[in-house]
């Protein structure tokens, strides 16, 4: 039994089902969770987390390479590549200067394990990640399993403090510096996250960023800044998803952010070209076989150890993971019980469809398979992850299924935000929209190795 796996059992016998989830619940976490919360945190090792996180900053960095490999540097080529409409690639073009290059080391990777190790579903880039809110300091708050985590050497990453610490490095910040920043929504979002957006402006102003929310319309540019009401922004901190730009008056409410970024009146965290990165077809692009001759063998270790099969759906042959080449048609239809179907671009779960799924007969899956050819999607090679015991209220536990998503900031590793759900409800999707409680965890351990973040 690994230690992380004895440390379980032992949360389990001391604590168990005493404590079913945070004792505090932060103004931002209930603003964005409410109370769907899992009962219990997860634990990895220290050497485990450190080797998990180095595998990922390889990973990202080749998913940076991918333009130059592929495209000999063309940024727009790769977007239409990721599926980017034509409405999403100007503005790309447009919003790019000024862009940190890397564009952003604020990522989160999610992952099952399997009985191999971790296994990449996907791996989101930018500042509209998910992360743990306080969820680990709210388990602390709780005086029995504090004790518990300072005799077992339990650490955690606060995800927030480290976000603003990325947002300062990345934004070219003095450590005295206290910008103004404006926290974009798109405005038929805004309404239903201004609460959450509300929280997290107040918590960045503790930490020295003076934040407001609002939303893309209520932006103004004049001159030679771009304004919110009376207030000239500093910085844009980019709330909206790229999807958000294919509404019909995205041209009219982009005008002034796009003029303002192009012109240098303003920089916004994260870059719109952030999202390329985090792709299902980037993905595709590092798992092609017909690319391996590009990576290093480090890369190609990494590849080779993190990331299932991973295809474009295309009406062209495909190479698999044993090099033998086929119609992936035939293939998709021969192992519809081992893959599932994703668009490139979407998140939280929209438009994923499991080949397993019991709603999906062979003739439904054959027409989906169809209906997106050479289009925005991508197949995937399906993951099986071993459940974990969590505990139940009368004291027993039964498996549930664990969704980890592993944060990177700037310091390196940034903490854990994990969704889940009890294996018997046989989600085949675990995100917070269609049901899974969301948690955290703690290294087991003395803490990785962090990174120097300049103006943190």
């Amino acid at each position: 039994m690994s230690r992380d796996h004895a440390l379980t059992e032992k949360y389990l016998e001391r604590i168990g089902g005493r404590l079913l989830g945070p004792v505090h619940r932060s103004e931002a976490g209930r603003a964005s969770y409410g109370d769907a919360y899992a009962p219990r945190p997860v634990f990895l090792s220290a050497a485990k987390t450190e080797a998990l996180h180095r595998d990922l900053e390889v990973l990202r960095d080749a998913l940076f390479r991918l333009p130059g490999l592929l495209f000999d540097g063309d940024l727009a080529a790769f977007a239409r590549a990721n599926g980017m409409e034509d409405v999403q690639v100007r503005a790309i073009e447009c919003a790019s200067a000024g862009v940190p290059n890397p564009p952003t080391s604020m990522g989160r990777a999610d992952l099952y394990q399997d009985r191999t190790g971790f296994r990449l579903m996907e791996f989101n880039m930018g500042g509209t990640i998910g992360f743990e809110l306080d969820i680990c300091r709210g388990f602390l708050e709780d005086p029995e399993f504090s004790r518990f985590a300072a005799e077992e050497g339990l650490q955690h990453v606060h995800s927030l403090s480290e976000q603003v610490r990325t947002v300062r490095a990345e934004m070219g910040l003095a450590p005295d510096a206290r910008p103004f920043v404006a926290h974009v929504e798109w405005p038929r979002h805004f309404a239903v996250n201004e609460p959450y957006m509300s929280a997290m402006c107040k918590r960045w102003g503790d930490h020295g960023l003076e934040a407001r929310p609002c939303h893309v319309g209520q932006l103004e540019r004049r001159d030679g800044r771009l304004w919110l009401e009376d207030r000239p922004i500093d910085i844009v901190y980019r709330q909206f998803l790229m999807e958000d730009l294919l509404s019909d008056d995205a041209d009219a409410l982009m005008e002034p952010l796009l003029g303002a970024l192009e012109d240098g009146e303003v920089r916004m965290f994260t870059s719109l070209e952030s999202e390329l990165y985090g792709s299902k077809a980037s993905l595709a692009m590092l798992s092609d076989r017909a690319h391996r001759h590009l990576f290093s063998q480090e890369e190609l270790d990494v590849i080779d150890r993190l990331l299932p099969w991973t295809s474009p759906v295309t009406s062209g042959p495909v190479i698999l993971e044993d090099g033998t080449e086929t119609s992936l048609l035939d293939h998709a239809m021969a192992e519809q019980h081992e893959l599932i179907l994703k668009p490139t671009l979407l998140h939280g779960g929209q438009g994923v469809v499991p080949g397993w799924s019991s709603d999906v007969s062979s003739d439904q899956w054959r027409k989906l398979l169809l209906d997106a050819m050479d289009g925005p999607y991508v197949l995937q090679r399906r993951i099986h992850p071993v459940p974990e015991p969590f505990p139940e209220p009368d004291g027993g536990s039964r498996p549930w299924i664990v969704s980890w998503g592993v944060v990177m900031m700037a310091c390196g590793h940034g903490g854990f935000f994990t969704r889940s759900a009890p294996a018997e409800a046989g989600k085949d999707v675990l995100n917070h929209f269609q049901g899974a409680l969301v948690g955290s965890g703690f290294q087991v351990g003395p803490s990785p190795r962090r990174h120097e973040v300049p103006g943190g």
